[in-house]
């Protein structure tokens, strides 16, 4: 009974603990079943600050960004409904919590991922074109149906976007970096380094933390070998040998939490897992393939000191990083699913019924927490 007391309570001072500091990490994927629909899921691993509600905004919600002296910035009405997991509080002056993530009623998706490597851009264009980062995912899915539309957007420079210091992140300048994808397949990702926006076209279909994307893709040159064919025989001179199980494909893949090691075995879960036939049968696969990228608390533990750049201040004890939320996205059917860290069980959001809500609802996560059938639409509706 003692030991169960000692390990209850050390799970608790580390989770007491991580809201200190500030490590962090996340993982989303992209897939595909047999006739080409997409999904996609995503991992929250985070230390520090974390969203905390569910919130819709219905078409025609206003969004007003700001500018860095807190002067009104773009200010516009949202065309499509969005759903998502916001985040309050991260800069005094912002007029919406940030999209952290959503997804629209076109089917297009945004994720927000730690990055530390952004650097600050001169601001060329008057107020009313001036974008915060935290904002830009409202202004992304607020706006457009799919990545090519985002894209060319950005390349016309409608928008420039400016990045806020974070004081609970150390100061650093908005450590985030985003992934798009929408029903066609097509994904995005938007980096904010060397002074300007970055806009790579995501071939890999999945994306982590830093280093930047094209590192990333780089890196996946030296695991060209990967395959999901079990080599389970050989031969060392005269002695033949068999392996006692199936699996060993897997041998291959890097074994630690890290991000360079989590793009690369969030790739191969994306291009080997099996084609679903049907949206049920590929919503439980992109289930069981998010299952890869959990991280209970405790499995790896930071002595203090020792933490990632993000960390906002000194801890004196150990810190541990876990998954405080799953997501996925059925975009062709428009469904979105979440699951806390309190939770075994995921609860769906059927994004499109919102469509008759006027005004912004939010759900807290402990409520979502509580809620034990599939389908949550209700909570938004009820």
């Amino acid at each position: 009974m003692k030991s169960r007391v000692l390990v209850k309570a050390f799970a608790v001072s580390l989770i007491s603990l991580s809201l200190v500091t500030q490590s962090f990490a996340c993982t989303v994927l992209s897939y595909r079943d047999a006739n080409g629909n997409m999904y996609t899921g995503r991992t929250n691993e985070y230390a520090g600050m974390q969203p905390d509600e569910l919130t819709y905004y219905p078409a025609g919600t206003r969004i007003e960004s700001v500018t860095p002296d807190g002067k009104q910035g773009l200010t516009f009405q949202t065309k499509y409904g969005i759903v998502g997991a916001t985040l309050k509080g991260m800069v005094p002056n912002a007029k919406q919590d940030m999209l952290h993530e959503a997804v629209n009623d076109q089917g297009l998706t945004i994720t927000a991922n730690a990055f530390t490597e952004n650097t600050r851009s001169k601001l060329t264009v008057p107020a009313d074109k001036t974008l915060s980062v935290l904002d830009f995912g409202a202004w992304a899915l607020g706006n457009f149906k799919n990545t090519q539309e985002v894209k060319q957007a950005i390349e016309r420079k409608e928008i420039e976007v400016w990045l806020p210091t974070i004081a609970s992140m150390w100061n650093l300048l908005a450590p985030v970096h985003y992934a798009m994808f929408d029903r066609a397949g097509d994904g995005i990702v938007i980096e904010f380094n060397e002074g300007r926006i970055n806009v790579y076209d995501n071939t890999a279909g999945v994306m982590t933390n830093d280093p930047t994307f094209p590192w990333h893709l780089k890196n996946l040159n030296n695991y060209a070998g990967l395959t999901n064919v079990d080599k389970s025989s050989g031969q060392f001179n005269k002695q033949k040998v068999m392996a006692p199980d199936s699996g060993s494909a897997l041998r291959s893949l890097p074994a630690s939490n890290i991000s360079p090691d989590r793009f690369i075995k969030a790739a191969y879960y994306s291009n080997f897992a099996w084609k679903a036939k049907t949206p049920e049968e590929a919503i439980q696969m992109v289930s069981h393939v998010m299952n890869n990228f959990d991280r209970p608390i405790g499995i790896t533990i930071d002595e203090p000191g020792t933490g990632a750049k993000g960390e906002g201040s000194a801890s004196k004890g150990p810190t541990s990083e876990a998954t405080w939320f799953t997501t996925m996205n059925d975009l062709n059917q428009g469904h979105f699913y979440m699951r806390t860290i309190k939770m075994i069980n995921y609860v769906k959001i059927d994004v499109r019924k919102l469509s008759s809500l006027r005004a912004v609802k939010t759900v807290s996560f402990d409520a979502l927490s509580k809620h034990t059938s599939l389908d949550g639409t209700d909570l938004f509706l009820k």
